[in-house]
């Protein structure tokens, strides 16, 4: 092997590494390292642990697979990609981190998951089961209509698996897809589908490396959507549509139908002058991107674009100091690394909403769950973030429509 490591290549690798684990073109960008240490100085895990992203490409372009595939090198990576956006030579890390998980599974590895791992085993069970999320009367607002056909469908993902999960924590997440459907069947020519069967979109499945289990989840979801002749599907889950979006794309074939975020969707009628909000909420709002639906997809704007429109309604929308590409990730990624850096990020996030909002608007419900969960260790102990409140976007939009109920309020 050559003792330069700018010079190496992939036919210098000694160890099956990079055959098993980077494909195509994806290898490639490992030996494009200048290892420069960008990564590792804007790497939020770095700050808080002796993490080293660079160093862990430059043991990966080596095939040193000892050092690579454990447990703490592959389990705290947040997957947040704030390295990429730092590195001048575009070194896809979190890619490489991804695909490292597959082969740590493949191998017969295990790292640890948060809540005795539930969330893997509904995920796996759902892979093997034949169906998928029955649609409930409690999934559909009074007054409302949902169809079981048509060109637009909501995809609400885990929702109701995560309400159960985490009703401890007063996340209510039930609410965000109840005011989703009351949403769409007032913005749009006919009542949203909502598809009878459908099943978690896999993200966690794919970014954790249960590679197969992701792969029966997208192609039964994909089946589903392409039999129904649905050409939209809109989320409201920075995650689904990431996964959607990008991911399944990928690894599945006959991808028929376009994704959308609801903030995208609502941000359109705002600007086209089709859709009003008559009431008012007198509240200070911030916003925190999610990394999947921001530095992963590059959705910054919609979300403020409604914000800003709402300061007519008594919104005073302020943002924090650290926005857009540069916002901070909330800490846990697939529910593998919640430990004391996952609480000191939360704490610091958290910190920095409180000086300029009483209302925290995310668009992820993951991030509302994290923090969420922090609140609820601090109010135990004090009332350092009592006034701090937590909501999706989605509960805010459907309020000032006068369609939600006092959730998008109280968070």
């Amino acid at each position: 092997m050559p003792s330069d490591s700018n010079s190496i290549t992939s036919n210098d690798i000694n160890s099956d590494l990079i055959k098993d684990l980077l494909e195509s073109d994806d290898a490639s960008t490992l030996f494009t390292c200048f290892h420069c240490g960008k990564c590792t100085s804007a790497c939020p895990v770095a700050e808080q642990f002796p993490y080293n992203p660079h160093q862990i490409v430059k043991l990966g372009s080596r095939g040193i697979k000892e050092r690579v595939i454990e447990d703490q090198v592959l389990r705290y990576c947040l997957t947040c990609r704030t390295c990429q956006e730092y590195c001048p030579q575009g070194v896809d890390f979190i890619e490489f981190i991804k695909k490292a998980r597959r082969y740590l599974i493949n191998e017969g590895g295990l790292y640890e998951e948060t809540h005795d791992g539930i969330l893997t085993i509904i995920t796996e069970l759902q892979a093997k089961s034949s169906s998928g999320f029955k649609i409930t009367k409690e999934m559909i607002p009074k007054g409302q209509e949902i169809a079981h056909e048509g060109k637009v469908a909501y995809f609400f993902g885990c929702l109701p698996v995560l309400d159960v999960v985490f009703d401890y924590l007063d996340v209510n997440l039930m609410e965000i897809l109840r005011n989703t459907v009351g949403i769409l069947s007032t913005i749009l020519e006919t009542p949203p589908v909502l598809i009878e069967g459908i099943k978690c979109c896999g993200h966690d499945a794919l970014w954790k490396g249960h590679h197969e289990t992701f792969k029966k989840l997208a192609e039964h979801n994909v089946k589903l959507i392409n039999e129904l002749g649905i050409e939209t599907i809109v989320t409201t889950c920075a995650e689904c549509y990431r996964t959607l979006k990008m991911d399944y794309p990928k690894y599945v074939k006959d991808i028929n139908f376009n994704v959308i975020h609801l903030s995208e969707l609502i941000e359109e009628k705002l600007r086209k002058n089709e859709l009003q909000l008559p009431e008012t909420f007198h509240e200070k709002v911030t916003y925190h991107d999610p990394c999947r639906l921001g530095r992963h997809m590059k959705i910054y704007e919609p979300p403020r674009e409604i914000l800003t429109a709402m300061q007519k309604n008594g919104i005073i929308f302020k943002e924090m100091e650290r926005i857009k590409e540069n916002a901070p990730c909330c800490g846990v990624s697939c529910f593998i690394n919640c430990n004391d850096m996952s609480k000191a990020l939360q704490v610091d996030r958290l910190m920095e909403a409180k000086e300029v909002a009483n209302l925290l608007v995310t668009t992820c419900p993951k991030c509302q769950i994290h923090y969420k969960c922090l609140l609820h260790e601090k109010k135990e102990k004090n009332d350092e973030f009592a006034n701090l409140k937590i909501t999706d976007l989605t509960n805010l939009i459907a309020k000032l429509m006068g369609l939600g109920s006092s959730e998008g309020a109280k968070g």
